[in-house]
């Protein structure tokens, strides 16, 4: 962590990349898509990729549907 010369924390800001692919079982879209999320393994099994950017970048983060 980066201190100013008064000692406060340097905020800064990242884009952060998570991928996470996996073949779903499941009765329904929605058990596939709620089972995904709600399972550790996301996360621990994820590629994930931090990049610091310049604060004033206009990013839009992607969103999906859930249909």
């Amino acid at each position: 962590m980066e201190q100013s010369n008064t000692g406060e924390p340097i905020t800064k800001h990242y884009h952060v990349i998570l991928h996470y692919e996996r073949i779903a079982e499941e009765e329904s879209k929605f058990e596939a898509m709620h089972n995904t999320i709600m399972g550790n393994t996301v996360v621990e099994n994820a590629n994930i990729t931090v990049i610091e950017i310049d604060p004033d970048i206009p990013i839009e983060p992607l969103t999906r549907s859930r249909d």
